[in-house]
């Protein structure tokens, strides 16, 4: 997998998702009150399938 920027092959570097691991305090019906731990760990990285913006010139990229 690989990202490429439609404006320019030197952009190498692009916001996308990630999904990870949070610890919450939560009240008796489970209603969020605050993060108590951040970034436990990375339950799914970056996705072929998602968005990819490139941070130079914000356009799509294409993830081949």
């Amino acid at each position: 997998m690989k990202a490429v920027c439609p404006n320019s092959p030197d952009h190498k570097q692009f916001v996308t998702t990630a999904h990870i691991v949070e610890e919450w305090l939560v009240d008796e019906t489970g209603s969020f009150i605050e993060v108590v731990n951040t970034g436990l760990e990375v339950s799914h990285g970056p996705d072929s399938g998602n968005i990819w913006t490139c941070v130079d010139c914000s356009a799509e990229a294409e993830v081949i």
